[in-house]
């Protein structure tokens, strides 16, 4: 077997593939201008290392459940009352480490669940597990999971499975006692054991509406919501509704 095909077979199987994808090119940049074999298999390795980060990334952005990638970037602070500092320490994901969560609040239309995603998607370029649902998926879930008696794997391995738990649109649908119970063992999964970031278009007075009207259980979820984290509420007009009125479609002013 000749060397390269030897140096391929056994990338292969040890699953080394920036090894192979780049020793060839390297190993003829190393011999003219004479690197040393430390230098050669340092930045091999380099390559190697940035390969599996990379796969790495992909891997945990794919299983996040993130509908579409939208970042810091390219929100419009311009257009909103939040705090550009408080964000970026947000983004740092410290807050992930000290297992606080995130409670997003404001009108529809504000930035809620682009704020959200960008939290997700930074979370998962540091591959840190992730998951992004919506409310009403998640009680989808959470019902199915009951009813074919997998409530708790699912709790176990689902919820408890990554370190960051995006729960978007809280508060369009009015929950029954039994997924207003469901939610509960949610947030109680993950107290102190990891984060949730939540986007609500309620403020929480209006949260035992949506929780069947038991207050003793919005009060149990908001005190764990609440004792660890950022309470961001968003002011401002609607991205949706201030294109439409640019492009001509409404008529009537802007309401702050």
């Amino acid at each position: 077997m000749l060397a390269h095909e030897a140096i391929t077979h056994y990338c292969q199987a040890i699953k080394l593939s920036g090894v192979a994808e780049h020793y060839g090119p390297l190993a003829q940049q190393a011999a003219e201008e004479e690197w040393s074999y430390t230098d050669f298999l340092q930045r091999l390795l380099a390559y190697e290392y940035e390969k599996r980060e990379q796969r790495g990334k992909e891997t945990t952005l794919r299983m996040s459940g993130i509908p579409k990638v939208k970042t810091i970037e390219s929100f419009d602070f311009s257009l909103s009352s939040v705090d550009k500092t408080v964000l970026q320490e947000i983004l740092t994901l410290r807050f992930i480490e000290e297992t606080k969560n995130i409670l997003l609040l404001g009108p529809s239309g504000v930035g809620k669940t682009h704020l959200a995603i960008a939290i997700a998607y930074a979370a998962t370029q540091k591959r840190i597990k992730t998951r992004f649902i919506t409310a009403a998926d998640l009680l989808l879930q959470l019902e199915s999971a009951k009813r074919t008696q997998r409530l708790e794997y699912y709790l176990k391995r689902i919820i408890g499975g990554v370190r960051l738990l995006v729960i978007d649109e809280f508060g369009y649908i009015k929950l029954n006692e039994e997924q207003a119970n469901l939610l509960f063992q949610i947030v109680n999964k993950k107290y102190e054991t990891g984060s949730i970031v939540i986007t609500s278009n309620l403020s929480f007075t209006q949260w035992k509406e949506v929780l069947n009207d038991n207050e003793a259980l919005t009060a149990a979820i908001l005190d764990r919501l609440i004792h660890h984290s950022y309470l961001i509420n968003i002011r401002g007009e609607s991205y949706r509704l201030k294109q439409k009125r640019e492009a001509g479609v409404l008529n009537f002013p802007a309401t702050r």
